[in-house]
């Protein structure tokens, strides 16, 4: 595969990067196998890991700079093991929490709704393991432009991340 590098863009709710998943400074929350695993998972979708601000919550997808509802987005929706991921070509982006659950929690469905957002789990996106349930919270694919996808648009054409087809 082509050396890959991150792609950091300075513009509004404060500076981000998205890291390819061949690029030392990917890394997940968990032991080297939970990252070696995240890294497969990522490079098999194409997805790059976002680092922003607010990286861990809907509030990232919005570009904000902070957590408007810190409280709400982490513990009360039952979020854990939490990152956002953009698509390699920045034509979507989501939510990917994996918490100790075997359903998806009411409050992740409500918040999810309250958001606009599509919430679906499948095995596909179960890396993080341990008794974890994959929950993918994603942009509808049919709504205009979120900020964090017109934001990953211009920085990935400013600065292309290679990809082998």
């Amino acid at each position: 595969m082509k050396k890959q590098h991150p792609t950091q863009w300075p513009t509004g709710g404060g500076r981000f990067r998205l890291i390819p998943p061949t690029h030392d400074d990917f890394h997940v929350a968990g032991t080297p196998d939970t990252v070696h695993r995240a890294r497969t998972w990522a490079i098999e979708g194409k997805y790059l890991l976002y680092e922003g601000s607010v990286d861990q919550c809907v509030h990232g997808l919005y570009r904000m700079d902070t957590c408007a509802a810190r409280d709400a987005c982490g513990r009360g929706t039952g979020f854990d093991h939490t990152n956002i991921w953009v698509e390699h070509d920045a034509t979507g982006a989501f939510i990917l929490t994996q918490p100790y659950t075997d359903t998806i929690p009411d409050a992740m469905r409500t918040y999810a709704a309250m958001h606009g957002l599509e919430i679906s789990s499948g095995h596909w996106d179960g890396w993080y393991g341990s008794g974890t349930l994959p929950i993918r919270l994603t942009i509808p694919r049919d709504w205009p432009l979120w900020p964090i996808e017109r934001d990953a648009v211009v920085a990935l054409h400013a600065s292309p991340i290679p990809w082998e087809d």
